[in-house]
């Protein structure tokens, strides 16, 4: 599944596809949303609705919009990484995939050119977050960790911020970054990520 990064990279791709369907900015909001159980949280109902296709990407709202196209993101970019054999083939490591993501945001980082609007947004909590998790606080402890994230493109020390935020610990999270360097010049990695961003675009087109 993408990162925090990527997804709105992929997030921005697709929202040229559904056009005026998305009228108001809270759909970067459920975009990002889903994956705040990375901090723990309990959520009341599921996050990542199975089953989304691309003629039912909208939802009830623009929150509800963005929260489908990251289930259909993480739903894509799962089913080609299958077929890719990707845990064959990309260096392993118990951290491989994770590290993969990683990566994939650092250098999708630049695709994306306003990240003070998300940022923005993540100023506000929804209120459709509430009605998945009934905590204020969880939610904006996760708005905080992702506009301190999305502040510039990831960097080892950066990342190793990001990381034990979300739990890491401070050993785990110098690991990653070494699987992350190890990544970047690998030729397999750069094959296959650039392999679902064609296939990616090709879905959308």
């Amino acid at each position: 599944m993408p990162g925090e990064i990527s997804h709105i990279v992929y997030g921005a791709r697709v929202l040229t596809y559904l056009g005026k369907r998305v009228k108001t900015p809270a759909y970067w909001g459920g975009n990002v949303f889903p994956n705040i159980r990375h901090l723990n949280v309990q959520a009341r109902h599921h996050t990542h609705t199975e089953g989304i296709t691309l003629s039912s990407l909208p939802g009830k709202n623009d929150f509800m919009t963005g929260m489908r196209v990251h289930a259909w993101v993480d739903a894509t970019q799962g089913r080609y990484l299958d077929l890719e054999n990707s845990k064959e083939t990309l260096r392993w490591h118990p951290m491989a995939n994770y590290a993969y993501k990683l990566l994939e945001d650092e250098l999708l980082y630049e695709k994306f050119d306003d990240w003070g609007l998300v940022r923005r947004i993540l100023m506000k909590v929804h209120e459709d977050e509430l009605f998945y998790v009934n905590s204020r606080p969880a939610v904006q402890a996760w708005h905080s960790l992702l506009q301190d994230y999305f502040r510039q493109e990831p960097t080892d020390s950066s990342r190793q911020i990001y990381l034990e935020a979300l739990g890491l610990s401070e050993a785990a999270a110098v690991e990653l970054n070494d699987v992350v360097r190890q990544m970047r010049g690998d030729a397999r990695t750069a094959k296959v990520m650039l392999g679902f961003w064609q296939h990616f675009e090709r879905l959308l087109t």
